[in-house]
Order: C-alpha cells, then structure tokens, then sequence
C-alpha cells in the first residue's frame, strides 16, 4: 500500500512540474510574440521604417478595397488600375495584392473604408481577437490552466494579426457554431441552433471555409441549424447584392478562376507558404492533375470520416475536431494565416480527455501541430521546400479515430 501511493505521489508530482514547464514555456512564447508584433508596429508605424515587416499587411487590401467600393464602385475592386494606387498608399513597398473576396466579405469591411488606415486596423484587429478570444476561451473551461496559457500563446493567431486576415474571425464563427451545436445537442437552449445557423452563416466572407458544415448538419440531423445556416446566407449575399449592387458578384465569378490559376495553379511562389496537400504535391514536381488527384487521396476519407462521426453521434468533441481538420484538409489553397483553425481541433481533443486519457504520442501530436503555423510561416518566408501541417493535421485526424474506436486507455478501464 505504501509502495502505491508513493507511486500515486511521484506521477502526481512530475505531472505537476510538467504543467509547470509547458505554463513557463507558453507564457515565454506569447510574450515573445507580443514583443515581435510590438516592435514591428513601432518600427513600421511610428518610425516610419519602410524596411520593417508591416503588421496588417493583407488588411491594408481589404481597407483599399472598401476604399474603392465607396470611391468608384464595388466591380471596382477586381480592376488592378483601381486597386493598385490605393494599396500602393498604405503598404508600397509590399507591391499589388489582387482582391480574390466574395461581395459578402466586401460588404462586411466596407465601413472600415471610411476610417483612417491606422484606425481601422486597430478596430479590424480588435473585434477579430476579441471574438477569437471569447470562444477559444468557452472552449478552454474545464482545461488545466497550464494548458489554456498554451492555447492563448497559440502562434496561429499572432500571425493572423501580424497578416491582418480574417482567419481568427471564421476560427471564432466555426467555433462558436459548434459551441452552439454542442449546447443544443445537451438541451440546453432551444435557440441555439438559430444562432449555431448565424454562425456558419459568417463563414460566408470565405465560404470554401464553410462547405463541410452543411453536410456536417445533415449527417447529424440539425435540421435547424441547417435551415437557419441556409436562411441568414441567403440572407447575408441578398444585402451584399442590394448595399453593392448584383455586378459586384458577376465580377467576383468571373475573376475566381483567374485567381485559382495564378495563385493556385502556377502560383510557384505561393506554394512555400501554402500548407496543403496540393502545394505540398506541387513542390514535390508533381503535375496539377497529379497534384489535385493527391489532393483528393488525402481530402476525401477526410471528409468521409468526418460525415461518418455525425452519422454515429460519437462523442461531440470528436465530431468537431473531425469537422474542422476535414475543413482544413479540402482546402487546395490556404495560407499560413488560415491555421488559426488548428485551435479548435486541439481544444477539442483535450477536452475529449474527460472521456479517454491522452497518451503521451497523443500530447506530442498536440506540441507539433501547435508550431505548425510558426513553420507554415518560416517555410514561406524563406521558400522552404517543405510544408508539415497537412501531415500534422492527418495525425490529428489519425488520433481522432483512434479515440472513436477506441484504441486508447479510458480513464476508468486502466
């Protein structure tokens, strides 16, 4: 007997001291990025050092693109002669970016058009890490605390904020359905789904974002969430065509497949800092036709998998990593930035903890996708030939199933 508990006593110290650690390590790793994001926009803003990295640097398209819209017209925005003197005011020495948005997310940063660059950014920023913020954190209760300071070091979303995206915006719109579905699902609120449906609806400003939550819904029977998430998008483009007008979204069709084949398709430079599956085919010499066949091999049991967690009512932590990774995994194009996603996926699955022990491989998978963004990031920053996070994302995946079919100790059955 006393041989047990000193046992009992020595694992519960070193769990201990290795919270203790991992709570040391995040809080040095989210200061660090505070400093960096800090002295860059002293350095930029303030100085005026146009060497400096430009934190904000895609928002300042977007606040040209409102700029635009309210100028000359929202068909304006995909015209680079309209475009290109505008950015070229607030980031010249990052050259043109094109406008590749929906109206619907044309719509939503237009009134960022009639501030200031700095101060919109400001507001940008704010309301996008507050969201965010508010729903990593109802995601995080119940979690260790040394494990909710990882999650707010998470590198993901410095670097939406040093990019200026809107990646922590459809993070938080995802997270807060499926916080929504998850407390509809528990009886809680008979409005929930109502709200679950404005959520995914918000996902309409990058939709390919939001593809997998429709069947998601029809495989889990969330008949009202799926009419609400159908209603208020229809709901959202009908204003976009009525604030911008219906040319808007004929310009939008008609330059998509222009964008798909240079950013995509060819787009040699982009493809570093690209974490999918069909860059990572690409940097391997592959051809487009292999590269999107590739592509498939790895995105299709993905989302096979994640409809057959909705159909089976598997435990909801499991159905909501599956989702998120599989939205992930489909994306042919998506940027360092976009792995602010990988946040919900790793709540997720440590909340799943209170029904089955994580193992150490487990906790490990954990630390590599966590750098993922920092490595999407340097890879693209410095043209490496590599790109870890769709691997990173299948061993997500891989665990998920692992954990479905129960392959890992329970807490109870040990």
């Amino acid at each position: 007997m006393d041989v047990s508990v000193r046992r009992m006593e020595s694992t519960s110290t070193k769990a201990c001291v290795s919270a203790g650690r991992m709570e040391f390590y995040a809080l040095a790793a989210l200061a660090l990025q505070c400093l960096v994001l800090t002295i860059w926009s002293v350095r930029y803003y303030v100085l005026r050092e146009s060497s400096a990295p430009m934190v904000g640097i895609d928002f300042a398209v977007f606040w040209s693109a409102a700029r635009v819209a309210l100028e000359h017209g929202a068909a304006s925005v995909f015209s680079a002669s309209w475009m290109q003197p505008i950015e070229a005011t607030v980031r010249s020495a990052a050259g043109f970016s094109p406008w590749p948005y929906p109206p619907t997310f044309l719509l939503a940063v237009l009134p960022f058009g009639l501030l200031p660059f700095g101060w919109a950014f400001a507001l940008f920023t704010m309301l996008c890490v507050g969201a965010y913020g508010a729903v990593i954190a109802r995601l995080s209760r119940g979690i260790e605390r040394s494990t909710v300071v990882a999650m707010a070091a998470f590198p993901g979303a410095a670097l939406a904020i040093y990019a200026g995206q809107n990646s922590l915006l459809t993070a938080a719109a995802a997270g807060g359905a499926l916080v929504l579905l998850e407390s509809r699902s528990k009886l809680e609120s008979e409005s929930n789904p109502l709200f679950a449906g404005a959520c995914i609806a918000i996902l309409a400003i990058k939709p390919q974002f939001g593809v997998l939550f429709p069947l998601a819904l029809i495989c889990g029977r969330q008949w009202k969430a799926l009419i609400a998430s159908a209603a208020f998008s229809i709901a959202f483009a009908a204003v976009s065509v009525a604030a911008l007008g219906f040319e808007a979204w004929v310009a939008f069709i008609w330059y998509l497949p222009e964008f798909g084949r240079l950013a995509l398709q060819h787009g040699n430079g982009l493809w570093h800092g690209m974490p999918t599956v069909f860059a990572a085919a690409r940097l391997a010499g592959l051809s487009i036709h292999a590269s999107y066949a590739v592509h498939a091999a790895v995105a299709i049991p993905a989302v096979v998998f994640s409809a057959y967690l909705w159909i089976k009512e598997a435990r909801f932590e499991l159905r909501a990593a599956a989702l998120t990774i599989a939205t992930m995994l489909v994306q042919p194009y998506m940027m360092s930035y976009d792995l602010a996603w990988l946040a919900l996926p790793i709540a997720f699955l440590i909340r799943d903890a209170k029904a089955r022990e994580l193992s150490r491989a487990e906790w490990a998978t954990f630390g590599i996708a966590w750098l993922m963004p920092a490595q999407a990031f340097f890879a693209g920053v410095f043209q490496l030939p590599c790109q870890l996070a769709p691997a990173a994302l299948v061993a997500l995946l891989a665990m998920t199933a692992r954990r479905q079919f129960g392959l890992a100790k329970s807490r109870t059955g040990r």
